[in-house]
């Protein structure tokens, strides 16, 4: 008798049990629960790709943890930029340090440093296409008279557009180095031989006073020299597209192209000394 009272109550502990099983099932299958399973395993492994995989079955329910989850990724993965640019400003003031250092030991001249001041162009007459353009950053940017603009190219090197002729309080004129009023000191790369870039207002410059004797080639570059009051030594100013075959007693010419894209330019780069002030 006794064994039949435990038998009985042995199968309806096993059917409350199976019915407690189901309805875990049941609710495992339900929105709410799938969202805060997912929830915790998102915490656990973060991952924008696949928080938006477990998000897009949730419905409203889950709109308002959607945005605590990614405000979250963002804040961790802008701890991880902020942590990058600490060490490598970290590394930058060490190394400055030390350059600083070993100048005054072998007593030799300091490299200028410069920051960079973006502008986007924002006036470009059809006209005087190659002469002059305006963009949009002035005196109150910190810009003055005589800075050098340059451009970014896709291969992300820094090439010579021109220089700031006018400036006003929120613009500045710049004047392109294929203006005709331009003149720049320059060198045939990796060739030591000087000569002077000059611009008849198109979009190409011509490369005059080259010595008679000098070796130069189609497709060498042209740098700027260290006699160049406006660009940096080694600034790259054209490529050389033609030699002229008429030649003056002591001189030849040639033609060469910008390296700049002129017909997509639209913003631009302009290089200022930071250890010049000015009022």
């Amino acid at each position: 008798m006794q064994d039949n009272q435990n038998s009985k109550y042995a199968n309806i502990v096993l059917i409350i049990l199976l019915l407690i099983g189901f309805l875990f099932i049941a609710a495992n299958l339900t929105p709410p629960v799938r969202l805060i399973k997912n929830f915790v395993y998102y915490s656990v492994y973060p991952n924008v790709k696949a928080a938006n995989q477990i998000f897009q079955s949730a419905g409203n329910f889950a709109d308002n943890i959607k945005s605590i989850v990614y405000v979250s990724q963002e804040n961790f993965l802008y701890k991880q930029k902020n942590q990058e640019l600490t060490d490598k400003l970290r590394n930058y003031e060490a190394m400055s340090a030390q350059y600083d250092r070993l100048s005054s030991l072998l007593n030799i001249p300091k490299v200028a440093k410069r920051k960079s001041v973006f502008a986007g162009v924002s006036i470009r007459n059809p006209s005087e296409w190659h002469q002059w353009f305006i963009m949009d950053k002035g005196a109150d940017h910190g810009l003055y008279n005589e800075l050098p603009v340059v451009s970014l190219g896709t291969d992300g090197a820094l090439y010579a557009v021109g220089r700031i002729v006018e400036t006003y309080k929120n613009s500045s004129k710049v004047a392109f180095i294929t203006n005709v009023l331009s003149a720049i000191p320059v060198q045939i790369k990796g060739k030591k031989i000087d000569c002077l870039a000059e611009g008849f207002n198109t979009g190409e410059i011509k490369v005059t006073y080259i010595p008679l004797h000098a070796v130069i080639e189609e497709g060498d570059i042209i740098v700027a020299s260290p006699l160049s009051s406006i660009f940096p030594e080694g600034m790259p100013i054209g490529i050389i597209k033609s030699i002229s075959d008429e030649a003056s007693l002591d001189f030849k010419t040639a033609s060469a192209d910008i390296l700049y894209d002129s017909d997509s330019l639209y913003k631009v780069i302009i290089l200022v000394p930071e250890e010049v002030e000015r009022k």
